[in-house]
């Protein structure tokens, strides 16, 4: 992975939120597929449940009424075994401002047959203040 394919890739995962396309969200997911929000760990093996909790997050981006998620890349590292820890902060933004401070997380992603997917976010933001779930309610822990 590059600098232009990791742009890319982050493109995808920011735009499927604002857009709908759930498609495009799983084509970049690698499953079982995990997050660790400041809520809890969010743990997803079936591409049911990944669709629960990308509806989850649609919700929470129509209360937030936004209309650009804008990921920057910090840093893409190499791990050497086809595998890549992308670091990137997140703007969430409605009609240009801030709707909420921005935020670090961290990828895990895979080179695979299909592309660049990704097994594991650390610090993802959650839904969770918006849609009122918790993430014990959401998939395994």
């Amino acid at each position: 992975m590059n600098a232009a394919e990791f742009r890319e890739f982050l493109d995808d995962i920011s735009t499927c939120f604002i857009t709908g396309e759930f498609d495009l969200w799983a084509s970049r997911i690698l499953l079982p597929f995990s997050m660790v929000t400041q809520q809890g760990p969010v743990f997803m093996t079936t591409l049911e449940e990944l669709r629960e909790n990308f509806d989850l997050y649609l919700q929470a981006c129509t209360v937030m009424r936004l209309d650009e998620i804008y990921r920057r890349p910090i840093s893409l590292e190499d791990c050497r075994d086809g595998t890549f820890i992308g670091t990137y902060e997140t703007e969430l933004l409605s009609h240009g401002h801030r709707a909420t401070e921005p935020f670090t997380s961290s990828a895990l992603i895979h080179a695979t047959d299909g592309g660049y997917k990704m097994s594991s976010i650390m610090n993802a933001r959650g839904h969770h203040p918006w849609t009122g779930t918790s993430p014990a309610r959401e998939g395994k822990q």
